[in-house]
């Protein structure tokens, strides 16, 4: 069982590290798609609620 806690430790910090190396070299282009991407996730979410 501690294996299996260690693997998936491990797997979960190899994304966070790459998730902040991708967000703390982020182009402006980069950003801009992102920021689409929250607006029209949000933007879905909200008419969905009608």
């Amino acid at each position: 069982m501690l294996a299996m806690i260690s693997f998936v430790a491990r797997y979960l910090r190899f994304y966070r590290d790459e998730f902040i190396d991708f967000w703390e070299h982020m182009t402006p282009s980069e950003y801009g798609l992102v920021l689409i991407g929250v607006f029209v996730f949000g933007f879905l979410l909200m008419k969905s609620r009608r």
